[in-house]
């Protein structure tokens, strides 16, 4: 078990920012207050193991739909469309797809060639400012050059740059739309 601080962090960080997730899943059922179904989850989520729990907002959510299954279970009246809600509800995922994770480093590697093919002046001043987030002043000190030079290298970096991305989308080969192996797209 988490010690109670250890508990209340993991709360406050996986639990608290998503709940919102939540609580309009919950609003598609009107036979009862979202604020008590999240209540009572959050009384389960303090005595709950959660110490391998690797998907946050799907366990705080299957929780919540036990919960008002338990309530549905105990009701006189059911509204038989609520339930059928429930039965076909499915949270969306949040995690990336894989094609998603396929085309983010794809891009990712796309803007390290197009760092690398820049001239050793402006990549530096690009790396320093865009990618390490010196101030122009600090990179001036650095690179032993003028705020106006690192002003005119890091201009002239992100206009290379933005060549680089106008010519990559006239061509279609080079475009992004899901994985590709060799010259063939699977997507």
């Amino acid at each position: 078990m988490l010690a109670s601080t250890e508990r209340s962090h993991w709360l406050a960080s996986y639990i608290l920012p998503n709940e919102h997730i939540v609580r309009a899943w919950l609003a598609r059922f009107p036979d009862f207050e979202a604020d008590d179904i999240i209540q009572e989850a959050y009384v389960i989520l303090s005595e709950a193991d959660i110490s391998r729990v690797s998907n946050t907002v799907g366990y705080f959510h299957t929780i919540c739909r036990n919960l008002v299954l338990r309530h549905y279970k105990k009701a006189q009246i059911v509204n038989v469309t609520a339930l059928a809600d429930l039965q076909n509800d499915s949270l969306i995922d949040q995690t990336p797809s894989v094609e998603e994770i396929a085309n983010a480093r794809a891009k990712l590697r796309f803007l390290e060639d197009a760092i690398q093919q820049l001239p050793e002046k402006c990549r530096s001043v690009f790396i320093d400012r865009k990618i390490n987030g010196h101030s122009q002043k600090d990179c001036s000190k650095k690179l032993g050059i003028s705020e106006s030079s690192v002003e005119k290298r890091l201009a002239r970096a992100l206009v290379l740059i933005s060549k680089l991305y106008g010519q990559r989308e006239k061509d279609p080969q080079k475009t992004i739309t899901g994985l590709a192996r060799g010259n063939r797209r699977l997507s």
